[in-house]
């Protein structure tokens, strides 16, 4: 009897207390969502008093405030780089050295930046009826501390008041675990007219007050742990990027790792690029941007204008103060272009299969590219011929065997047949020792008919030569006398 009555008793206290509990939590809410009067002042994009409530902190109420301010002053704009010089002013406000004022007289200070990297209410406390939130004024181009060197994210940040070398390393994503024998900082301080430094130099675990206008550097002995890498693109059996070592690993290495090249590789057109001007290293974006974003290797319209950019700005260049002809200019304007547009380390790919030729030991450098075109099975004539264009390449064949395949010569073709090489473009007079390879051209050029006073301007040209010579001896003739 006795157990039950304690039971019963025991079950009414709890029952109690859980009504007590439920009723004080609902008196709770209730306070919490009754509006509350918060006024912001100091350097904010809005001032004045507006409507918060008790469950909300700090940066939520600002955020909030911030939000519905830039939304109203930017509805106005239409112009899209307005709109980001707008965005970019108001971004600028202070999230340190920001003041709350109670009702009661109590004073705290909030840091909305420490609060966003370390997640400590401390620094974001809960709003009260009448709070003022002032934000001071904050000059970023003084009243600053900076920090670089072993650490994760180099930063400028608005200098606080007791401000230490932890809260600096906070503030720049702590210490970078990537460098070795990381101990030290050395401090640069300006003296007032920015001419001379104090240089201090402190272990990190020594954790010294800053001053404002430190620039901090954590020093570090360097590494060379990085990601060395080349893309290799076109015809091999894996194509795509390939680690590599620093300064040891040889294009015949690479080309192991990617499986080796496929049966339809060309060799004789593969090539390696290196950023040795800003056109090669155009040229090596653009391979990899297309090749990470779209996994081929098409150059952008981009690309091909900024080719032609940096083309005519090196020919004035180099024809700024040259001493040359006129004629000379027109040969001198081609070799240069292909210089430009030809810049690229010199590696015959036929041979780096063979360990004991200099082209398989040469070595790869990070960020290099290196594409292999498919190998066209094709020959190409043009000029004067009955129907230009491709013809299948047969080995063995000479050109007049490809001439016959496109129907032959034109009644106007001149009898001086051209061979232009694929890979060197090199222009050879065709005979019978003129060996055919694939993507080599066939060009017939164009017997020119001449009208009579063409002939008329030669033998005038002639005339004009016969009598000057013949004046100078009658001359030397005259003064032996």
């Amino acid at each position: 009897m006795k157990k039950l009555l304690l039971i019963i008793i025991l079950s009414s206290a709890a029952l109690l207390a859980q009504e007590q509990e439920s009723s004080l939590n609902k008196q709770m809410n209730t306070q919490l969502l009754q509006p509350i009067t918060v006024t912001v002042g100091g350097d904010f994009v809005v001032t004045g008093s507006f409507t918060a409530y008790r469950s909300q902190r700090v940066d939520h109420f600002i955020t909030i405030l911030f939000t519905q301010a830039k939304e109203k002053i930017t509805s106005s704009l239409n112009q899209l780089e307005t709109i980001k010089q707008v965005y970019q002013g108001l971004d600028r406000f202070p999230l340190r050295d920001i003041t709350l004022k109670r009702v009661s007289g109590e004073i705290l200070k909030v840091d909305l930046l420490k609060f966003r990297l370390t997640g400590d209410f401390k620094y974001n406390p809960y709003l009260m009826n009448d709070d003022v939130i002032i934000f001071s004024a904050y000059d970023d181009e003084r009243n600053f501390i900076d920090i670089d060197g072993a650490v994760n994210k180099p930063v400028k940040f608005q200098f606080v008041e007791g401000d230490k070398l932890s809260d600096a390393i906070m503030f720049a994503g702590g210490l970078n675990l990537a460098y070795d024998n990381v101990k030290f900082v050395e401090i640069s301080r300006l003296k007032e007219k920015g001419e001379k430094e104090e240089l201090l130099v402190s272990s990190i675990s020594d954790d010294v007050i800053l001053k404002r206008g430190d620039r901090i550097r954590v020093m570090f002995d360097e590494n060379e742990k990085r990601v060395f890498k080349v893309l290799v693109l076109g015809e091999v059996q894996k194509p795509g990027y390939v680690y590599i070592t620093k300064n040891s690993t040889t294009i015949k290495e690479v080309v192991e790792k990617v499986g080796g090249f496929t049966a339809n590789a060309s060799l004789g057109k593969s090539e390696l690029i290196r950023g040795t001007s800003d056109l090669q290293l155009l040229k090596m974006k653009a391979f990899k941007e297309t090749y990470e974003k779209e996994g081929n290797i098409t150059l952008t319209q981009k690309f091909y204008e900024k080719t032609f950019n940096e083309m005519m700005t090196e020919q004035l260049l180099m024809l700024r103060t040259a001493d040359i002809s006129v004629e000379d200019t027109a040969y001198f304007y081609v070799d240069n272009a292909l210089r430009v547009f030809q810049n690229q380390s010199i590696v015959d790919f036929t041979k780096i299969n063979s360990d004991s030729t200099s082209d398989s030991k040469y070595i790869v450098r990070n960020g290099d590219v290196i594409v292999v075109p498919y190998r066209e099975e094709l020959v190409y004539l043009f000029g004067q011929v009955y129907t230009p264009g491709f013809v299948k390449y047969e080995k063995g064949k000479d050109w007049k065997f490809y001439l016959n395949k496109s129907g032959g010569k034109t009644e106007l073709a001149d009898s001086d047949v051209k061979i232009i090489k694929a890979k060197t473009r090199t222009w050879i007079t065709a005979d019978s020792d003129v060996r055919i390879e694939p993507g080599d051209f066939i060009y017939v050029p164009k017997d020119i008919p001449k009208r009579f006073d063409w002939y008329l301007k030669q033998v005038g040209s002639l005339s004009s030569i016969i009598t000057a010579v013949a004046t100078i001896v009658l001359i030397i003739v005259q003064s032996g006398k």
